[in-house]
């Protein structure tokens, strides 16, 4: 230890004799090393540790793969439920019902992001509440109205209640009726991006459908739990052919896979870059040391000749390099710390699951101090083992205290130059790549026009404008004031969000067209919808009316819906003129489909979006 505590004095007064040196050094390793905690952060959160659930990589969602091979969701009835509980490698089956409240028991409305969840498997998260409890069978007994309790989120409990440590016992109201507040949930539960959760109301109608989550027994596999599946969903197909693809296979993906993965391969290569920045930082320190090295190699000789051996010396050299090294950590964990904000604004919204925290924590903080162990064995070793061995004869015959050392030191020197060099073309080739991918992405026609446009939801609460007539008559007003406010250009309606990802699969049969039943992505809006995103239809045209009835559809009869469909898809990704001509229109009408407003109603128009293009300013 006292001679550790000597070789520490030694190296700071040597750092502070070269105070330019030092510095250059300190900053070249702060960036590489900064750069490269902040990146590990965000892959800490979001790839290694995403989730706080509790076996989340059992949590699954159901999908169905077409045979088309696309992805297709499907809800669940509660007998359906009820039998699929009943299969042996699941242990938790858990129905979901996503409908935005309103807080009516304060001075202004506020809209709040709730879900209602069955509550009979209140260990499918594995999460205690922080607070109180969680949801339990007694709130929601099957076939009986749920009790009216209410479980809070963390950050609306803080936000609205200003973290009321008595929270547990109160009321609140939503939608004008009273709820106890049983529960608040810890800060990383955030199961759906919900603010609330509430107790489902599960019935045995096989017509209402709710969004299901399943967790696998511990040790079964995907594969195992698929094809035990697979038997019970087609069965269900048999049941409710319009809900089901005519062909397809049960696939189930863990919220993992789903929410987190995606991200990994841009994640790992920005790790890469970052990474590669570090190594330029290792290789300019070294350079810098063998420069400075060329200055004390009468010290070393000095050192050598009154007995210190080559060990001694490495064990120096390394000291200063652990030293710099040390600096460089600290100051680059503080440039990461702050870069963190910006890093996780920049990130795409909805691109990494909301319970991932990205934070500066003790697994970043090792990785850092590992970084800084690392990264001054690789810049320190090699001037240290060159250092080791001074000519004591050579250096005795000289005048001069400088030296230009010997050749093998020159090629050394020189290989760092040029792996530098090699290291820095690299940075720059793919720092080129990605930004002709960005403007690339920046450019892309996306088939509408976002700029100067918003989407606002339009929650419908329960028991409110039944009638399709009084439902469309309420949203028409809404649309009318908007459209009239001074800053609004125009405004529309649609059931289904924002273009391409928008409509419901449904199966519709064409009347008079020999039992085709083809599938066709359904979307309600208003004749306004594509004049406010800028859509101009290629082949089709719609029907403009002042009452939409979701019985008929806009098409020509010389093409079946899918055809109408695939050409309004096209309508909206690419404005370009596809290779082969399109078909010849010789009348444009209404297609009557066998499907009711009583069919699409009550589910399509639940939350509908108005799209408001605003002036520009």
């Amino acid at each position: 230890m006292q001679s550790l505590g000597s070789d520490l004095r030694y190296t700071a007064r040597e750092l502070r004799k070269r105070p330019g040196f030092t510095l250059t050094a300190v900053l070249s390793l702060a960036l590489g090393i900064g750069a490269t905690s902040a990146v590990f952060s965000v892959i800490y959160a979001v790839l290694i540790d995403p989730f706080p659930y509790p076996g989340s990589d059992r949590i699954m969602e159901l999908r169905l793969v077409d045979k088309a091979g696309n992805d297709r969701f499907t809800g669940l009835s509660g007998p359906q439920m009820d039998r699929l509980r009943q299969a042996k490698s699941l242990e938790s089956v858990v129905g979901m019902d996503f409908w935005n409240l309103t807080t009516t028991d304060g001075d202004l409305p506020e809209d709040v992001q709730s879900i209602h969840i069955s509550p009979g498997a209140p260990n499918h998260w594995g999460i205690p509440a922080l607070k109180g409890r969680w949801l339990i069978p007694s709130d929601g007994p099957p076939g009986e109205e749920p009790q009216r309790v209410v479980v809070l989120g963390y950050q609306f409990w803080q936000r609205y209640f200003l973290g009321d440590p008595g929270i547990v016992g109160r009321r609140m109201q939503l939608v004008h009726k009273t709820y106890e507040i049983v529960g608040v949930m810890p800060p990383r539960f955030k199961w759906g991006e919900g603010e609330i959760y509430l107790p489902l109301h599960v019935t045995q109608d096989p017509h209402i459908d709710f969004a299901t989550s399943l967790k696998l027994r511990p040790g079964v596999s995907v594969a195992q739990a698929s094809s035990e599946l697979q038997p019970i969903l087609e069965e269900f197909a048999k049941q409710s052919p319009e809900r089901y693809p005519e062909k397809f296979r049960v696939s189930l993906k863990s919220i993992i896979d789903v929410y987190a993965k995606p991200l990994g391969p841009t994640l790992y290569l920005l790790l890469g870059a970052v990474a590669s920045l570090l190594l330029i930082g290792c290789g300019n320190v070294s350079i810098l040391l063998l420069a400075r090295g060329a200055e004390r190699q009468h010290e070393m000789a000095v050192r050598a000749a009154v007995g210190a051996d080559r060990l001694r010396i490495i064990r120096q050299l390394l000291t200063e390099s652990l030293a710099i090294a040390g600096a460089g950590t600290v100051l680059g964990v503080l440039l990461a710390w702050k870069s963190l904000s910006l890093i996780t604004a920049f990130l795409p919204q909805g691109s990494f699951p909301a319970e991932s925290v990205i934070k500066m924590n003790v697994p970043v903080l090792l990785f850092s101090i590992a970084l800084a162990v690392s990264t001054a064995v690789v810049f320190g070793l090699w001037p240290a083992l060159q250092l080791s061995r001074p000519d004591i004869a050579r250096l005795m015959q000289s005048s001069v205290r400088r030296m230009t050392g010997n050749a093998h030191a020159r090629r050394t020197h020189s290989a760092m130059v040029g792996a530098q060099v090699a290291l820095t073309l690299l940075l720059l080739t793919v720092a080129s790549a990605a930004g002709k991918g960005f403007l690339h992405l920046v450019k892309t026609d996306l088939g509408y026009d976002p700029g100067h446009t918003m989407s606002v939801p339009i929650p419908i609460h329960d028991n409110t404008h039944v009638s399709w007539q009084d439902r469309s008559e309420y949203f028409e007003q809404l649309r009318a004031r908007i459209a009239a406010m001074p800053e609004v250009v125009a405004a529309g309606i649609s059931t289904n969000a924002t273009p391409p990802s928008n409509g419901n699969d449904t199966r519709i049969e064409i009347l008079g067209n020999n039992g085709e039943k083809p599938e066709a992505r359904l979307n309600f809006i208003s004749p306004e919808y594509f004049p406010v995103l800028h859509i101009s239809l290629a082949r089709a045209a719609a029907t403009r009316s002042k009452s939409v009835t979701p019985a008929r559809m806009s098409g020509s009869r010389e093409l079946s819906v899918t055809h109408f469909v695939a050409s309004l898809s096209k309508a909206m990704q690419s404005r370009r003129p596809t290779a082969s001509p399109p078909p010849t229109f010789t009348a444009v009408e209404d297609m009557t489909i066998r499907k009711t407003s009583a069919d699409f109603a009550p589910r399509a128009m639940r939350m509908p979006n108005s799209f408001v293009r605003v002036a520009t300013p």
